[in-house]
């Protein structure tokens, strides 16, 4: 019979953690998604698209009222 020892078990949960690649995706496409925001925002702001899309909210809730 074979006794595993603690150390045992520390080793081989140290190395699943070392071995897994799936935080690592998650948080680059985290990043990904952010720099999309960031050039959408500068796009937006940039081409007075932000300008247009205010004016076109505030002439719609004038209709509304």
């Amino acid at each position: 019979m074979v006794v595993k020892t603690k150390s045992f078990w520390v080793r081989c949960l140290a190395e699943r953690f070392v071995d897994d690649r799936s935080g690592a995706t998650a948080i680059e496409y985290g990043i990904l998604m952010m720099m999309v925001g960031i050039a959408l925002v500068g796009i937006m702001t940039l081409g007075g698209v932000s300008g247009k899309m205010s004016t076109t909210f505030l002439t719609i809730a004038d209709q509304l009222r």
